[in-house]
This record gives C-alpha cells, structure tokens and sequence, in this order.
C-alpha cells in the first residue's frame, strides 16, 4: 500500500501523474486512449484465458500492453481502465521501464487486486489511482460532505472505477479518515486504514473470523443480516479498549457480493 511506497518514486508518480491528468483529461476522467496515443503504445485487447489481467511487453524495439477481454477488460469498463492505468504505471516509472527494457524486471503479468503485496506491483497501483482520480478532483467531489457510502459511489461514478478501487484512493487522499475491512466467508482478507484514523488496537487479524457484533460479522451468522445503511457501533465492537478511546461515536456501513460471499466494511468515526 501507501506506506510502502519509497519517497522518490513517490515524488515521481505524483509528479507525472498530475501532468498526465491535467492533459489528458475527458471532463473529470482521465482519458487513457490519448495518453496511450501519444507516447504511441499499441494497446491489445485479446482473450488470454484466466492468465493475467494486464500486460507491458518490451519487443526490443517498442513497448505494448495487452489487456484480457476474457476477464472483463475493456477500453470502457471499470476494471479494464484501472488494469490500462496500472501498466502505464509500469511505462512511465522510469525503474520499470528501463528494468523492463534490460530484462532486470521480466515482463510479468498483473493480475487485478488491490491490495498486492509484490513492491513493483504496489507502484504501479499508486499511478494508477493517482491517474485516475486525482486528489484535487478527488476532494472537489467529497468536500464538506458527511462521510458514508454514497460519497464512494459517487467518487466511483464520476472517474468510471470501482467501488474498491475508489474506496482505496477515498482513504489515502479524502477528506475524511476512515478504515477498510474486507472479508470472505467470514474471514479478513485484509484491512487498511487512512494515515490519520485514529491509532486504536483492531479486534480482528488478517485470516481470521471478523468480530461477532461487527455489522458485516452479523451478516456472515445471522440470515437476513445483510445491512446496509450507516449503523451506529460501540466502540469495542471493532477494537479493543486499553487506556484510551475516542469520544466519538463509530459507524460502519457495508457492501456486499452475494456471486463471491465478500463483505466490504466502511468503519469510520465522526
């Protein structure tokens, strides 16, 4: 994630990705067909099976990047901008080009998770969400509201990502701090919190079950449990107490995927 990224390719990203975005821009979204005109990249779009969801090749002479129609990327889909955005994460960092170019870094196949823990793959995720959600046309869009999921819905719609994707970049750059849990099967996946969410102990780990009285726990052990308006939390609910707490009232709010049996929770204090 954020933290991981070292200073200088922060610099970098943010400093290319802030011109590309201004350039190339369709309204509020950034158009990456132009941008992939301009440095004339070829973008492929093919069937490739379940093999990756993106790829920048190097042939000795020219760069191209693949993207696989089988798994729903296309120059017009959500996941198809984001999976485009991420290799020409891969081109424009200079490490990965030239690494690509020497054969120090392999041409290697991206697959769509947004949370990776490969340190080249976790570059390529900041471009791509600093280049297709900008933090000045991020925070335009959610300044001054109150926090809840319709701010992420509206945050996806307008930049044409998902729901994920725009609840990731909402934390690292928005105007409110919050935490991310998600979980399958009643199990965390993972978790990721704003720099600034308050410094409290989770009562959960990475692997195992979600706490009980949690919304999304309920909504694993109880039937028609699956809630998704903001609900108000007790505080140890999600953390454990030890000397100190926060004085403001904890909410969550969820989203669900019936086909995958996933839960996204939004925790956030006022």
């Amino acid at each position: 994630m954020i933290s991981l990224i070292d200073l200088k390719i922060n610099r970098e990203t943010l400093a290319v990705t802030e011109y590309l975005s201004r350039r190339f821009c369709d309204n509020i979204k950034t158009d990456l067909q132009s941008i992939c005109e301009d440095e004339g990249i070829p973008v492929i779009l093919d069937n490739y099976d379940d093999a990756f969801d993106g790829l920048l090749t190097w042939n000795g002479t020219k760069f191209h990047i693949h993207l696989n129609e089988t798994r729903g990327n296309l120059m017009t889909s959500r996941r198809g901008r984001f999976s485009l955005a991420h290799e020409l994460g891969h081109f424009f960092l200079e490490s990965h080009r030239t690494g690509i170019m020497r054969g120090t870094i392999p041409s290697h196949p991206s697959n769509h998770s947004l949370v990776h823990t490969d340190k080249i793959e976790i570059e390529a995720d900041f471009f791509a969400g600093n280049l297709l959600m900008p933090t000045v046309r991020l925070r335009a869009i959610t300044a001054k509201r109150k926090f809840s999921l319709d701010v992420i819905k509206d945050i996806s719609n307008s930049f044409y990502v998902s729901l994920t994707a725009a609840l990731l970049r909402f934390a690292q750059v928005g105007t409110h701090d919050i935490m991310i849990v998600f979980s399958k099967d009643n199990i965390v996946e993972w978790s990721y919190r704003s720099g600034r969410f308050p410094k409290v102990v989770n009562k959960f780990k990475k692997g195992q079950p979600l706490p009980p009285t949690t919304v999304a726990g309920e909504s694993f052990l109880k039937q028609n449990a699956k809630y998704t308006s903001v609900e108000t939390l007790d505080f140890e609910d999600w953390f454990i107490y030890k000397d100190w707490k926060p004085e403001w009232p904890l909410y969550e709010q969820c989203f669900y995927s019936d086909i995958y049996n996933y839960v996204v929770s939004l925790v956030w204090f006022k």
